[in-house]
């Protein structure tokens, strides 16, 4: 098979109604990796976005039996990337539950409302993001952090103003920007990494340094 060949053939896989996603999953991949073909080009070619066919060929990398399992569930194009990222466990309990859901009639089949309904299980079963976390961390927690960085000269002026200005955004229930986040946490991952905030601190601040951890994934 050529790549004129492979696109036809991805073509009409893609765009036949008929074919259920495991099928179009597992033949569109074998078809696009066996002669090397382009993602924009092949997108653009059925008719489809780049993040969908990503998604479809991303799917084609978990095991049969969950392929299978997403095959029979048929979910809409708008969450495959977000199964093709989960792990196992949470592929499954997604799926059990959009089953659950749809065999009783809570759940409407328009894509909108699957979509935000198999989103929902994922983020319930992954649990709060690292900055969902480090974003309840307290403001007196921060400022403690900051005094002890000081202390352990683990901080350069700009990282003990910026510690400052977060304290005090939090004290006044200021949400942070993204660029902030990132920054605190590149600080907090630090001056973890240079013992400043520590399992077991022996500086009598344990629980403290025990949250920002936690919050941290260490």
């Amino acid at each position: 098979m050529n790549k004129v060949e492979a696109l036809n053939h991805i073509n009409e896989i893609w765009n036949n109604d008929n074919l259920d996603l495991g099928t179009k999953i597992t033949t569109i991949s074998t078809d696009y990796y066996e002669v090397g073909l382009d993602l924009a080009t092949t997108a653009a070619y059925i008719k489809a976005t780049p993040a969908e066919l990503d998604a479809l060929l991303s799917l084609a990398a978990l095991s049969d039996e969950l392929i299978s399992k997403i095959s029979q569930a048929n979910p809409p194009k708008t969450i495959w990337e977000l199964l093709a990222n989960a792990n196992d466990e949470e592929i499954n309990e997604a799926l059990s539950a959009l089953a659950t859901k749809r065999d009783n009639n809570n759940l409407s089949d328009d894509n909108d409302s699957v979509s935000e309904y198999i989103y929902k299980q994922m983020v319930k079963l992954a649990g709060p993001s690292i900055e969902q976390r480090v974003a309840e961390i307290r403001a007196s927690d921060i400022a403690h952090i900051r005094k002890k960085g000081e202390e352990f000269k683990a901080l350069s002026d700009w990282e003990i103003k910026f510690l400052k200005s977060i304290a005090s955004q939090k004290a006044n229930d200021k949400s942070l920007s993204d660029k902030q986040m990132n920054h605190l946490i590149k600080i907090l991952n630090s001056l973890a990494e240079k013992g400043v905030i520590t399992r077991n601190s022996i500086d009598k601040d344990n629980v403290i340094c025990d949250r920002i951890l936690d919050a941290l994934g260490r």
